[in-house]
């Protein structure tokens, strides 16, 4: 599905929902004609957190690279993906065998996310190292380096402060000629770097729109600086919860209960309604992707709750894509 040339996907969250029901929005999207299903890669509830909320939320949550094989066997067009796999708790060698393995179970269809990651808590109940940025940074670099070199067939060998390589190979290789690796974040001084050496997919962190045209324009420059067609690498966005209602006021009373499910209180339920930009009537939705799509987004992964909003869905894959067609 190509709307208007800008793809519209998810980012299922994996937590307070059960089995039978991630299972079902990934089919009920795959269904709609959407192009993009990711599941996200946490040990814990992280929502609250990443909305700068208390990170002492405790609940229930699916493992991301389990639920991307639950949906390969159930699906049949849409791209799968962790979006993104964290650096901190994910040994490269074993993401890449992940990855490829992902790949042959869903005909094609796998794409390798990397992330530096930012969750404090998970990582330290888990039993697993957060240093300072820095060395997070620095231990992103060596997980990039070796899952590039894996996934373009080499041989890899590393020897590093966070990992080690020594004559590692991908057999077998994935089914796609190349496997899509993606790299997720914003930050300018080492991960667009990072993009522009390494990735064929730029996932931005919830920019808006003018953040992302500043920072696309600089990963352009980069690409052009390491030899790279800034083109050969897919721009494509995390973005906010939609909810499409007749009225704003209904959609924003819609999303906010929706996100009750999810350990905040309802001031901060309605809160986080109402600064999503995707809230509102269809054509209040319909504005925004098209300034997104005119700045050169090519995909777009909404963040995605359960329960699942079936009446969203249905605008987005029926009126907004038509919108969005149109021109």
């Amino acid at each position: 599905m190509t709307d208007g040339g800008l793809r519209l996907g998810f980012q299922v969250w994996g937590q307070f929902v059960t089995w039978p029901d991630l299972m079902a929005v990934g089919r009920e999207i795959d269904e709609l004609g959407f192009e993009e299903l990711w599941s996200n890669d946490h040990l814990l509830p992280a929502t609250a957190a990443d909305l700068g909320m208390s990170d002492a939320v405790d609940g229930p949550v699916f493992e991301g690279w389990a639920t991307l094989f639950g949906w390969a066997a159930i699906t049949k067009r849409a791209r799968l993906g962790c979006l993104v796999s964290g650096g901190g708790y994910r040994n490269p060698g074993l993401l890449v065998k992940t990855a490829t393995a992902l790949d042959h179970a869903s005909n094609g269809r796998a794409t390798l996310g990397l992330g530096a990651g930012w969750f404090e808590r998970e990582h330290r109940e888990f039993g697993f190292a957060y240093p300072p940025l820095k060395e997070r940074m620095d231990r992103f670099e060596e997980l990039t380096t070796i899952c590039r070199g894996l996934l373009d067939g080499e041989t890899v060998s590393l020897d590093g402060t966070w990992f080690e390589a020594h004559g590692a190979r991908n057999d077998p290789p994935p089914l796609q000629p190349r496997l899509p690796l993606m790299i997720g974040g914003s930050g300018e001084r080492r991960t667009l770097p990072l993009v522009a050496g390494h990735a064929d997919i730029w996932n931005a962190d919830q920019d808006d729109v003018e953040s992302f045209t500043r920072r696309s324009a600089m990963l352009d420059d980069l690409a052009r600086k390491q030899g790279r067609d800034p083109q050969s690498i897919e721009r494509t966005a995390g973005l906010p919860v939609p909810c499409i209602r007749p009225t704003r006021e209904a959609a924003v009373e819609a999303l906010a209960g929706i996100l009750g499910h999810h350990a905040m209180t309802p001031a901060e339920a309605l809160r986080v309604a109402a600064a999503s930009p995707f809230v509102g009537p269809i054509e209040t939705v319909v504005r925004e992707l098209r300034r997104y799509r005119d700045a050169g987004l090519e995909a777009v992964m909404f963040n995605w709750p359960s329960p699942s909003d079936r009446q969203t869905l249905e605008s987005l894959a029926g009126p907004v894509r038509r919108e969005l067609d149109a021109g």
